[in-house]
């Protein structure tokens, strides 16, 4: 029995390192297999974060419960569960009381094939696409559950950072090599578009640059934390060496995005970095650090400038408001908006946008729309109003944790961790209104994952608030009692001063 017991107990603890494994396997993974647009490797995510949401159902204390992430996760399962009902046959006078427009069309086709009126009808215009990618949203939120899970503990954190700038990297130095000879060639198979735009292995580089720029507010939180203990450090090699990677990192993720020739890649690299720099402010209040973003994103246009400023910048600098492709955007934005008033309330169903979007596509933008180029809109016209109300939800509580977190007195490395979370959501949010980058596996997976493992950051309350508002000061005078006032970073104590000399 005892044997038993010893042997249930270090499986119980080795549960956190399973699942921070699992997890680090998805993030090196996900990305290989073109973005893992296809069934297949869409299937093996989904296994993959079955496991790892298995695995974090067991893990001990109070990381085993997902604090911080679990409202997030939360909501994302029911957005999940709102598609899998949308796809569900519902009796057909409720489905008309909720969607007249679904009812009706349900019903017109059944008497133009010479059915009689169907007794049971599904929300969705596709019920099976609905049903399907159901299971994909459920993947998405078991995955945010469990980075929340492990993702208290730094080397947790620092392990799913390390395993998302590498697989980053290798899509740089992958690309790389395809862009500067021309091929169209991903693992041997040929890719519309060719080789003129940084792709890496995602089939559009658009996507790539979505995927970049998660990486690029990881690098931004690390450059932001090594820049923190730097002001510490009194020698000059050793601050270049805590900065120095972390600058050359950030400017070559930035870089990348610019060379993917993604516009909405760019302005959100941009926009990010802007709203991170004004986020590290957060802490002390110091807002006059805030435009620190603003500069840093300036330098990062300049070294793409110095590299090579028609490929980087050329396709940016072409743009006008009467440019072909924006103008069609804006017609699909408005058609969009057209296709959820006919759906208000529940929407066309999840998945749905390329049936439904012939209903309201007007022949001054011809072709197949898979995508509205923009997902908060999508998101809108085929989920409904339930469906967005509970990814705002989730949002804002991502949000609000993460900004606790940075206005916390706890390490500086954990407010790091929200720093990245914050730029991650940032990046997509802006990114995701001019494109559909979102609904790539990988990206959506990867954003999960690095925003549920920054809201799992501990909180940590300052001591006194007389010496909490001292430290804010920058007062290191010792505090009431003889005590040195505590370091605001990492929390460790400020050096004692020395001994009186003796007489």
């Amino acid at each position: 029995m005892a044997t038993l017991i010893g042997f249930s107990l270090m499986i119980r603890d080795l549960l956190p390192f399973l699942t921070l494994a699992g997890l680090v396997v998805l993030l090196l993974w996900a990305p290989l297999p073109f973005g893992s647009v296809t069934y297949d490797a869409v299937a093996a995510l989904q296994i993959g974060c079955g496991v790892t949401f298995a695995l974090a159902l067991g893990c001990r204390g109070e990381g085993g419960l997902a604090r911080g992430g679990r409202a997030a996760a939360l909501a994302l399962a029911l957005v999940a569960g709102w598609g899998a009902l949308q796809g569900q046959g519902l009796p057909a006078r409720l489905v008309a009381t909720l969607s007249p427009a679904a009812a009706s069309l349900r019903t017109t086709a059944a008497r133009l094939v010479g059915d009689a009126d169907p007794g049971r009808l599904p929300l969705s215009l596709a019920a099976d696409l609905s049903r399907r990618n159901a299971l994909w949203w459920a993947a998405v939120a078991a995955a945010l559950f469990a980075a929340a899970a492990v993702g208290r503990q730094r080397r947790s954190r620092r392990a799913l950072g390390l395993a998302l700038l590498v697989t980053a990297g290798f899509e740089i130095l992958y690309g790389t090599k395809r862009w500067t000879t021309g091929g169209s060639l991903i693992w041997g198979r040929a890719v519309p578009g060719g080789g003129e735009r940084l792709r890496g292995t995602f089939v559009n580089p658009d996507h790539l640059a979505l995927y970049l720029e998660l990486a690029l507010a990881v690098s931004f939180a690390w450059l932001w934390w090594a820049a923190r203990r730097a002001r510490g450090e009194l020698v000059l090699e050793r601050r270049l060496l805590l900065l120095g990677p972390a600058l050359l990192v950030w400017l070559g993720f930035f870089a990348a995005v610019a060379f993917t020739g993604s516009r909405a890649g760019l302005l959100a690299a941009l926009g990010a970095t802007a709203a991170q720099g004004a986020a590290a402010a957060l802490h002390r209040r110091r807002w006059g650090m805030a435009p620190a973003g603003i500069g840093l994103g300036l330098l990062g246009i300049g070294t793409v400038a110095a590299l090579g400023l028609q490929q980087g910048l050329g396709r940016w600098l072409a743009t006008s408001p009467y440019e072909l492709t924006w103008a069609s955007r804006r017609v699909a934005y408005a058609s969009t908006l057209e296709l959820w008033r006919r759906f208000p309330w529940t929407g066309t169903g999840m998945a749905t946008f390329r049936d439904a979007f012939p209903m309201v596509q007007p022949a001054s933008i011809p072709g197949g729309w898979w995508h509205a180029h923009n997902d908060w809109l999508e998101a809108l016209a085929t989920l409904g109003v339930p469906g967005a109300v509970l990814l705002l939800a989730g949002l804002a509580a991502l949000v609000h944790r993460l900004f606790a977190v940075l206005a916390g007195d706890n390490r500086s490395e954990d407010r790091a961790a929200a720093l990245a979370g914050y730029g991650a959501l940032a990046a997509a949010a802006v990114h995701s209104g001019l494109d559909f980058g979102l609904t790539i596996p990988t990206n959506a997976l990867t954003l999960a994952i690095v925003a549920g493992a920054a809201a799992a950051a501990p909180i940590k309350i300052g001591r006194e608030p007389r010496d909490r508002d001292r430290r804010r000061r920058g007062d290191r005078r010792p505090a009431a009692g003889g005590e040195p006032a505590a370091d605001d970073d990492d929390g460790a104590a400020a050096p004692a001063p020395p001994p009186p000399a003796a007489p």
